[in-house]
Formats: C-alpha cells, sequence, structure tokens
C-alpha cells in the first residue's frame, strides 16, 4: 500500500509559538491514542485469543514496527549530524539518548535481536514466522502506519522524525507492561516470566520505561538547542498517534466486536 508523506513546511512551522517537552508528554499521554490502546488492552486481558486472532495481531505488529529499528538507529545519527554544529563538544549526547533504544531493539543486551525474539515467541504461541511475516496476515491500519514510520524515520525533517520516536516510546511501554501480564495470565498461553521464549516480553517490559525517560531528555536537550523546532516535533508525534489509534480501533474491532 502507498503511503502519503505529510508535507511539512519547515520555514512557517518555525515561526510558531514554542513547544517545550513537558508539552509534547502531554500531547502524547492525552492523545485518543491512548484510549484506544486502553480498549484494545481491556478486551486482550478479558480473554485468551484463538489462533486466528494471535495470528492477526502478532502479524499487525510485525508489520507496525516492520522500518522501526533502523529508523530508530538513522534517528539517532540525524539527531547528531543536526546539533553537532550547534554543540560541536556535546551534540552526540542528545543523539545517544535514542541510540540507546536502537542498543535494545538489536539485542545487544539480550540474547538476540527483538525481531527474532518476537519470532521466538510467536513460534510458541503456535503462529509460524512466515505467518507473522506475511503482510496479508495484518490489518491494513497496521501496514499503513508500518509503511509511513519508513518515510517517518528516514526523510521526514529530524524534529518531526523524534515527535514520531517520543509518541512511539510512550506508546510502546503502555503496551508492554500490559501485554507481559496478559500473556501470563491465560494458562492457554503456556507463558512463564522465566522461559527463554517469554524473553520478548521481558525485555520490553525491562527496558521500554528506561526508554521513556532517556526520549524527554533527549527532547528537553535538543529543544534546548533547537527550541523553534518544538512544533515540527509536535505535528511528528501527532501524526503518529493518529494513525496508532486508526490500527488499534481497526484491531479491537476485528478481535473483540
Amino acid at each position: 500500500m502507498e503511503v502519503a508523506t505529510p508535507t511539512v513546511e519547515i520555514d512557517s512551522v518555525l515561526d510558531h509559538t514554542l513547544v517545550d517537552a513537558d508539552a509534547i508528554n502531554e500531547i502524547c499521554f492525552t492523545h485518543p491514542a491512548v484510549a484506544a490502546l486502553r480498549s484494545f488492552n481491556k478486551n486482550f486481558a478479558s480473554r485468551a485469543l484463538n489462533r486466528t486472532e494471535l495470528r492477526l495481531f502478532l502479524a499487525s505488529m510485525a508489520a507496525f514496527n516492520r522500518h522501526t529499528i533502523g529508523g530508530i538507529a538513522i534517528l539517532a545519527g540525524r539527531l547528531s549530524d543536526q546539533v553537532l554544529p550547534h554543540r560541536p563538544r556535546t551534540g552526540h549526547e542528545i543523539g545517544a539518548h535514542v541510540l540507546d533504544a536502537a542498543i535494545d531493539e538489536y539485542g545487544l543486551r539480550e540474547s538476540a535481536t527483538h525481531v527474532e525474539l518476537g519470532r521466538r515467541f510467536a513460534e510458541h504461541l503456535g503462529i509460524s514466522a512466515t505467518d507473522v511475516e506475511s503482510r496479508a496476515n495484518a490489518c491494513p491500519m497496521a501496514i499503513e502506519l508500518g509503511d509511513a514510520l519508513f518515510s517517518w524515520y528516514r526523510e521526514m525533517p529530524t524534529a518531526f522524525s523524534l515527535g514520531v520516536h517520543t509518541a512511539s516510546e510512550i506508546t510502546s511501554v503502555k503496551e508492554f507492561m500490559a501485554w507481559h501480564d496478559i500473556f501470563l495470565k491465560f494458562p492457554q498461553y503456556r507463558c512463564s516470566r522465566d522461559q527463554p521464549e517469554f524473553e520478548y516480553l521481558r525485555a520490553h517490559y525491562v527496558h521500554e520505561p528506561g526508554h521513556v525517560d532517556a526520549t524527554r531528555i533527549c527532547v528537553e536537550k535538543y529543544l534546548d538547542v533547537l527550541p523553534a523546532h518544538g512544533q515540527l516535533l509536535r505535528e511528528g508525534a501527532e501524526r503518529y498517534l493518529d494513525l496508532y489509534q486508526s490500527m488499534f480501533h481497526e484491531l479491537d474491532t476485528l478481535i473483540f466486536r
């Protein structure tokens, strides 16, 4: 599916009222996307999914996150490139807060990349890697958001990309805190905390809160250097959250309604 890339007029955006890190976090935490995820999680916690529903859920998450790991690493470099002319001695510190999340995604603190951990977890649940990776098994909005993330991390203005990343981290922690407990709740999933196959959820449960904190610090430092870019950052967060809301509303409807 071809996704239209939003047009951002940088000069006009930079003339708007300044936006700080607190405002960006408030936008993310109060956006209706959070309510859509909360509704999905409430239903997710109400019963075990059957195999068809699990395949839809896991394939949708794979399609949604397909380009995120590489995108995070690329964003860290783009941040450094943009900030270093203004802060030649300390500029790399800003990109490092994003790179920390990429280190986890690439599995440098675990036994494998998070993509591989996800495949192992899916196979434990009876869903093959082929099924998980097939876009035909994902919901349409997950494919649309996943395709959009490719250009949002790589091609949009850096501040816009950082806004996308900020919203992604804030929603991710709300995903995995809930999903960790949900998959332990139902015996049908045959999960336990110490299982090797459960490392996918365990790793996110451990690391995602730290990613949120690191991203907030990154945004604060970035806007300290480039305060006029706050509106671009806000736009990236809102664009991400709009599609994210539609994705979880669609999943909630397809699985539980």
